[in-house]
């Protein structure tokens, strides 16, 4: 099967950021599937030939390779409805939209319709893409790279540990846990450990007793969350947006928790994980069997303290995750579905 991916190259079309999560988890993940070959259209040309220069460089490399798929996982406005048709006139072309538990009415739902198939992670957005008339929707969900993220052997010296980009939310929150006399491990954008490399995150998933998830709900006040009301992304920058009704509802719609792919990741390194409930998590594990959820701050801090005293306990869930996750929620596993649901 002949795959041509095209998203963004590197973490907000910012090299100094780093290789994105889409490259890593989604175009290297394809390039380890057996029997798939897998061609790369980066994003990042964009900045240098303009939108309508890749747009034609895409439509060449789809006429040359004939591909049977192309899987398109769009950051801004980098491909047009219009490209997007003239990509589905020539083969099946899969749009993967990941935050439509608050993007769909400012994003997702102008071009859901352009696309052969959609793939969404929100549970309520497939009855919102078929009232638009897209009839092709898959409901799917985050994974983990089975061939980046796996256990390490190492001691057990972090107690509790978080990754991800801080904001207003994670920072109350972590606050909260640390005046309780609870020792916490912060790494990412914003916070004194700083970014970790894409090959550390194994290590500390697994040499970490706990590791959180959070999903606090961010603050609708907060600058990043209320700019978005008069603007939005156009690849590496904001531009101003008006379309006012659809932004409030999306601003909104910041408030819904949902599932990142942090967990499967943790899960698959054999880690321990305790997460914010989010929508739906528990079609995918198993609550206090196979991963630990919170659902208030209060909650979140009894439940460290005790499997922090309980460690059986801890590591019996940890295996019971990390079973559940290389046998279900891996990209080979989700990746497939999706191909068998498309027919191909």
């Amino acid at each position: 099967m002949k795959v041509l991916f095209t998203g963004a190259e590197y973490d907000r079309h910012d090299p100094t950021r780093g290789k994105s999560f889409e490259y890593n988890n989604f175009y290297c993940s394809l390039k380890r599937m057996a029997g798939v070959e897998v061609t790369y259209a980066s994003f990042q040309e964009i900045l240098t030939l303009g939108r309508q220069g890749f747009a034609d460089k895409l439509l060449a490399q789809v006429e040359r390779e004939k591909p049977d798929l192309v899987f398109v996982f769009m950051y801004t406005d980098e491909l047009s409805p219009e490209t997007i048709r003239k990509l589905r006139a020539k083969t099946t072309v899969l749009g993967w939209f990941s935050d439509d538990h608050w993007r769909f009415d400012n994003y997702s739902r102008y071009y859901a319709t352009a696309f052969s198939w959609v793939a969404t992670t929100y549970s309520k957005a497939p009855d919102r893409y078929r009232a638009l008339g897209q009839k092709n929707v898959i409901r799917s969900q985050w994974f983990c790279d089975a061939g980046s993220y796996v256990p390490v052997d190492c001691a057990k010296d972090t107690e509790v540990s978080f990754v991800g980009l801080k904001n207003e939310g994670r920072a109350q929150l972590a606050g909260q846990i640390r005046a309780a006399g609870i020792p916490l491990s912060l790494f990412g954008g914003g916070w004194d450990g700083g970014r970790l490399p894409q090959a550390e995150f194994t290590r500390l998933f697994s040499r970490s007793k706990i590791n959180l998830n959070m999903t606090s709900p961010r603050s609708l006040w907060e600058r990043t969350s209320f700019g978005r009301l008069f603007a939005r992304r156009s690849l590496n920058r904001f531009v101003p947006d008006f379309h006012f009704v659809s932004n409030v509802r999306s601003w909104l719609g910041q408030r819904i928790l949902q599932i990142k792919g942090r967990p499967f990741e943790i899960a698959a390194c054999g880690g321990f994980c305790i997460s914010g409930y989010a929508d739906d998590f528990e079609t995918y594990y198993k609550e206090n069997e196979e991963m630990v959820f919170y659902r208030s701050p209060e909650d979140l801090i009894e439940k460290i303290k005790y499997y922090l005293a309980h460690p059986e306990e801890r590591e019996k869930i940890a295996k019971a995750g990390y079973e559940r996750t290389l046998r279900e929620h891996t990209a080979e596993k989700r990746f497939g579905a999706m191909f068998a649901a498309m027919g191909l």
